[in-house]
């Protein structure tokens, strides 16, 4: 059923739909956010079990329909998220949908994220990255720079997952030495399309 329907600052058409008792976040050509069921988030949290207890604050590039808050809330811990997402409209929807779970202890930036990540000075020990056109990563956020800019605003021992669709393979091979240059020791857990690479500080 569809909850929403509109033309964003950056997506010619943006689209709620609820399905199966969550909302999801549409363009024309790729899905954005599914509620706690959204599988790169549930992917990274799986494989940070462990880690989970520690995270107090998180950051959110590319924010849609802020899965990555409910995913972690159904797990019970409640850290403080930062939310940044480039397109307001989508934004004022995460934020209006939140509210059943409540928007306690979360801070939306309508930003683009070279942009924010550029004069970012905060510390986070957990930071998702999950930014794209459509289904390909633009082009800034498989950047050696970007990564770093990343990585320098981790804390001591803090986590990163970077959600990435393959669809070039030669591509994909350099944003893997990239991403190894930047975080060494990294994994690689695949779904489908989906790479979503995780590495410690």
């Amino acid at each position: 059923m569809r909850v929403r329907q509109s033309a964003g600052a950056e997506n010619s058409y943006l689209e709620i739909l609820l399905y199966q008792n969550r909302l999801q976040l549409a363009t024309d050509d790729a899905l954005y956010s599914d509620g706690d069921k959204y599988v790169p988030a549930v992917t990274a949290v799986s494989n940070l079990k462990s880690f989970l207890p520690y995270i107090k604050t998180v950051l959110v590039l590319g924010a849609g329909l802020c899965s990555m808050v409910h995913v972690i809330r159904r797990k019970e811990f409640d850290p403080y998220f930062t939310l940044v997402e480039k397109d307001k409209v989508v934004l004022e929807w995460a934020m209006e949908f939140l509210e059943p779970n409540g928007p306690h202890k979360t801070q939306p930036i309508c930003n683009d994220a070279q942009v924010f990540m550029r004069s970012n000075t905060s510390m986070y020990d957990f930071v998702f990255v999950d930014v794209f056109k459509g289904r390909v990563v633009p082009q800034f956020v498989i950047t050696e720079e970007f990564l770093r800019q990343c990585r320098n605003s981790l804390s001591p021992g803090g986590h990163i997952a970077f959600n990435y669709i393959v669809n070039d393979a030669n591509e994909w091979e350099d944003v893997k030495k990239t991403f190894s240059s930047v975080f060494p020791g990294n994994k690689i857990i695949q779904s489908g399309a989906n790479r979503i690479l995780i590495a410690e500080s």
